[in-house]
C-alpha cells in the first residue's frame, strides 16, 4: 500500500538578488556614517586639543563649535571665533562673527574655511619709532579659502575669494581712518615646481576689481578708484619660520636675498593704464627696491596730472615725454603706448627720469 502524495505546486523562485543592491546601499551608507562620524569627532577633539595648548605660538579660541555637513562635508561652525600670535613682533589679533572650516571626507587634505559677518584685524605696526596698534575692520558678502596641502612643500596651495568688502582701517599714532572697498579681490598661490627644496619659491596671482581707497579724501594724481590691479608672480628664497608672522617672513625673506620676479602686472587706476614686468626686494630699510620695464597708455595725460597736483615741475615732465616717446618709437612700442622704466631705490619711486614718490618702510 502506497502512501498519498501531496502536490506543493510550483516553487517560488528566491527574490533575493532584486533587494541585493538596496542592501548593499544600505550598508554602505551606515559604514560611511560611522566614518563621518568616527572623522568629525577626531576632528572636533583635534580643533579642541589645539585651542587648549597654551604654549602655541598661535593662540584659537571661540564661544561655541559645532559640527556637521553630513554627508558631503565634515564642517566645524565656529561662533565668533578669534586667532592671534601674541609673541609675534606685530601682536596681531583676529575675531570675527562667524566662520566654517570644512573638510572633504574623501581627502582630508583639502580644507575650505568660509567667514561670515563682522572681522576685525589688530596689529601693531612697527614702522614708527614707537610701536602702535592699527585696527582694521570690514565687512563682505562672501568670502573662501581653499587650502590644498602637498608633499615636500612648507605651504600648499591657496585660493582666496572675497566679494563686496568694505573695510576701514584706523592708523592709532595718528587717529587717520582710510576707507577701502573693493567689488572683488583674489588671492592664489602654489609651491614652485621647478624651484630647488633649498630655495622655497612659490607662485603668486593677484587681481583686484573696481577697488576704491580713502572714500571723501584727496589722493594726488591717481584718485581713490583702482579700476583693475592683477599680478603674476614668484616669490624665491621664502624661508620657513616657526611663528605666523608677516614681519618675521619679510626679514627672513630679505635676509636670504628673497626677490618677487613679477612676469606681468597690469594696473588701471585714474589715469594710469599701465602693464609691467620686473623684480622687487627689500632693501636694509625695510623699502621696496627695484625695476620694472613698463608700458603706459596716454603717457601724456598721466605727466599732465602730475603737473596739475604739483609732484613734478612741467619742464621736466616734457622733456621726459619727448624722450620716451622717441625710445619707444624706435623700440616699436603700440601706437598710444610709451616705454617707461618704473624704479624703486634709496627710498624713492622714479617713472622714467621723474622721482615721483616717497617710498615707506613696510615695517
Amino acid at each position: 500500500m502506497t502512501e498519498p502524495t501531496t502536490d506543493m505546486g510550483p516553487s517560488r523562485p528566491r527574490r533575493w538578488h532584486i533587494f541585493a543592491p538596496t542592501i548593499a546601499i544600505v550598508i554602505a551608507v551606515a559604514i560611511y556614517a560611522v566614518y563621518w562620524t568616527a572623522v568629525s569627532r577626531e576632528i572636533r577633539a583635534a580643533l579642541e586639543g589645539f585651542a587648549s595648548t597654551p604654549e602655541r605660538d598661535l593662540v584659537v579660541g571661540w564661544q561655541d563649535l559645532s559640527m556637521g555637513g553630513f554627508p558631503y562635508r565634515i564642517e566645524a561652525r565656529f561662533a565668533a571665533p578669534e586667532a592671534g600670535a601674541p609673541a609675534a613682533p606685530e601682536a596681531w589679533a583676529w575675531k570675527g562673527e562667524a566662520a566654517e572650516i570644512a573638510l572633504m571626507p574623501h581627502n582630508l587634505r583639502h580644507i575650505i574655511v568660509n567667514l561670515r559677518g563682522a572681522q576685525e584685524l589688530r596689529y601693531r605696526d612697527l614702522s614708527a619709532a614707537r610701536p602702535f596698534e592699527n585696527v582694521l575692520s570690514w565687512t563682505m558678502k562672501g568670502a573662501w579659502a581653499s587650502y590644498v596641502d602637498t608633499d615636500n612643500a612648507a605651504f600648499g596651495r591657496l585660493a582666496v575669494d572675497i566679494e563686496n568688502v568694505e573695510a576701514q582701517h584706523v592708523r592709532g599714532v595718528v587717529a587717520a581712518v582710510d576707507r577701502i572697498d573693493a567689488a572683488r579681490l583674489q588671492l592664489h598661490t602654489r609651491p614652485a615646481a621647478d624651484t630647488a627644496s633649498d630655495a622655497a619659491g612659490y607662485d603668486i596671482a593677484l587681481r583686484g576689481d573696481e577697488i576704491a581707497l580713502g572714500l571723501g579724501q584727496h589722493i594726488p594724481v591717481l584718485g581713490h578708484r583702482i579700476e583693475k590691479i592683477m599680478a603674476q608672480a614668484r616669490a624665491r628664497n621664502l624661508p620657513h619660520i616657526e611663528r605666523v608672522s608677516a614681519v618675521e617672513l619679510l626679514e627672513r625673506w630679505r635676509d636670504a636675498d628673497g626677490a618677487l620676479a613679477i612676469s606681468d602686472l597690469v594696473v588701471k587706476w585714474g589715469p594710469l593704464d599701465m602693464t609691467a614686468y620686473g623684480e622687487v626686494t627689500l632693501d636694509a630699510a625695510n623699502r621696496p627696491e627695484g625695476r620694472f620695464d613698463a608700458e603706459i597708455a596716454d603717457f601724456e595725460g598721466l605727466l599732465d596730472a602730475m603737473v596739475r597736483d604739483g609732484m613734478v615741475r612741467e619742464r621736466d615732465a616734457r622733456i621726459a615725454l619727448a624722450g620716451l616717446v622717441l625710445v619707444s618709437q624706435f623700440q616699436g612700442s603700440e601706437p598710444g603706448r610709451v616705454r617707461v622704466p618704473v624704479s624703486m631705490t634709496g627710498g624713492k619711486l622714479y617713472l622714467g627720469p621723474l622721482a615721483v614718490a616717497q617710498l615707506s618702510p613696510l615695517y
